[in-house]
């Protein structure tokens, strides 16, 4: 949600990109947003005004962002389940879009694409094998088990 609040406004304090958090329904602390402010790699660039703004780059996937997802899963997801090629991750609630955005950034070769609402996640997986293997991953990062219907 951090990257999507980026890039559709201009962000330039921590206190202004913690109330553009919380119109989407996500309370932060200001350390928790510091520290996520590191781990994505954003860092405050000059504008023509005099003034700075909060900026990221995007050059795909990056150390930062598996250890973002790693802790996005063990703090966030609820339930694996998979059947053939689906895989449906639960979530807290509000937390699926930042889950999927790091599933996303991952670029998992099993990962054909995902889709999430307020508490899940539907991944789509190029097969059942695939699919299985995806489950392997979410099964150790999460410590939880996989449903496999």
């Amino acid at each position: 949600m951090i990257r999507q609040v980026l890039r559709d406004d201009r962000i330039d304090t921590h206190e202004r990109l913690a109330l553009a958090l919380g119109q989407h329904g996500i309370d932060v602390s200001q350390s928790t947003l510091s520290k996520d402010l590191r781990e994505l790699g954003v860092v405050r660039i000059p504008q023509a005004d005099g003034g700075f703004r909060y900026s990221l780059a995007d050059n795909g996937p990056q150390i930062s962002d598996r250890h973002l997802l790693e802790r996005e899963l063990r703090d966030h997801v609820t339930d694996v389940d998979r059947a053939a090629n689906f895989v449906v991750i639960k979530t807290r609630p509000g937390h699926a879009q930042a889950v999927c955005e790091a599933v996303d950034r991952m670029q998992w070769p099993e990962v054909m694409g995902t889709l999430a609402g307020e508490n899940t996640i539907f991944v789509v997986s190029r097969g059942p094998d695939q699919s299985k293997g995806l489950c392997g991953h979410l099964a150790t990062l999460t410590g939880l088990t996989v449903r496999d219907s």
